[in-house]
């Protein structure tokens, strides 16, 4: 079993299929094993070397190569692939999962930024909702230049893994004269050839915890809500209140909650468009309001933001793309019924769908696919 906590200042490595199947490093107490790349590589050690670093005791965590750029359901499709090896091999649960999000091999980071911090944002979220510890690592530049930190440390805490050099070759030790100082840094790895053993090594810069070493996920609901509840709406709700309470929750008459609607209860994942909070009540309809406590609120970009990113779902068979915003546009390729599509902005009520085709904008109608919050 790995150990369950790593005191800050604390030495690490990280390995790939370039290193041996023996994770044994003079003064590590934690490691992070490749596991994927893309959706289609395996580092064939990986699950050997999880076992070794178990055996000697170590933090055992992982990362995945990023192939996904700024495209949020490439990194959701790339998260749960390395999720599921990280399962098998046996990364305890609770431990720590990284987007190794940098330029190269397939990985572009010279989007824009706010598409490249979606993308990140959505794979580290897929590792949280699987119940494992999300880090993103990068450059120092990259991390500065081509992602928004400060979104990412405000979803996850802290969580980036920096690497920046002294030099170039063996390093020792860190030498904090050359921290490349930002906020939220969980992890600096400060060298490629940490003492000679020609592996990268790293540094904590907070407490390393994992939870559990159980191969089950704990439970993250002390109230008996459901966190991975993510309704489908059209472009022009603004926003909805997803029931949570896996109990349900009752309507009240009023934003006072003193009188109910009625004795029964409304089950859990039942959505309902909101008209506004009042008195820390969320309105849902006329005289009908849900307690704040028992229902997740979401919003709509799309609904306040024409040129907003989103993720829409279609919703109906014979959905096409459209050749123009306009209801007797032409048919470009059809849309799979419940597929998934990135889009950028809209026009009315037609989203325009990011990826161009042939060079061109194309669309989908919102009475067709619906925004997924």
């Amino acid at each position: 079993m790995s150990n369950l906590t790593v005191s800050k200042r604390s030495l690490g490595a990280d390995v790939a299929n370039y290193q041996s199947e023996n994770v044994s490093y003079a003064g590590i107490k934690f490691a992070l094993i490749k596991l994927t790349q893309g959706t289609g590589y395996i580092n064939p050690k990986a699950k050997a070397q999880i076992k070794s670093s178990l055996a000697h005791s170590l933090l055992t965590g992982g990362y995945f190569y990023a192939t996904h750029s700024g495209s949020v359901l490439k990194a959701r499709a790339e998260a749960k692939y390395a999720v599921e090896k990280a399962k098998a091999y046996g990364i305890p649960l609770g431990s720590y999962l990284a987007d190794d999000w940098e330029q190269g091999n397939g990985n572009d980071v010279n989007g824009s930024v706010s598409s490249n911090t979606d993308a990140v944002i959505a794979a580290m979220q897929v590792i949280k909702e699987a119940g494992y510890k999300p880090l993103v690592y990068a450059g120092a530049y990259v991390l500065r230049n081509r992602l928004n930190t400060a979104r990412i440390v405000k979803s996850f805490g802290t969580c980036l893994w920096v690497a920046s050099y002294k030099v170039m070759g063996r390093q020792d030790s860190a030498d904090f004269n050359y921290f490349p100082s930002m906020d939220g840094v969980a992890i600096w790895q400060f060298t490629d050839n940490y003492k000679g053993y020609n592996v990268d090594g790293n540094i904590c810069l907070i407490d390393l915890k994992a939870n559990s070493g159980s191969s089950k996920p704990k439970s993250t609901n002390k109230t008996g809500e459901s966190l991975s509840l993510h309704p489908v709406v059209k472009w022009n709700i603004g926003a909805v209140a997803v029931v949570s309470n896996s109990k349900g929750a009752y309507v009240y008459t009023s934003s006072k909650l003193d009188k109910r609607e009625s004795d029964k209860l409304k089950p859990c994942g039942s959505m309902w468009q909101v008209f506004g909070l009042e008195n820390g009540a969320v309105k849902v309809g006329k005289n009908q309001f849900f307690d704040g406590r028992a229902v997740y609120v979401k919003a709509n970009p799309i609904a306040y933001n024409d040129s907003k990113h989103a993720v829409a779902k279609v919703v109906l068979p014979h959905t096409h793309a459209l050749d123009a915003p306009k209801a007797d546009a032409g048919k470009v390729y059809g849309l799979e019924l419940n597929s998934k599509v990135e889009i950028q902005g809209r026009v009315g009520r037609f989203l325009k769908i990011k990826e161009l085709h042939k060079g061109k904008q194309v669309y989908v109608t919102g009475n067709r696919a619906y925004i997924v919050l």
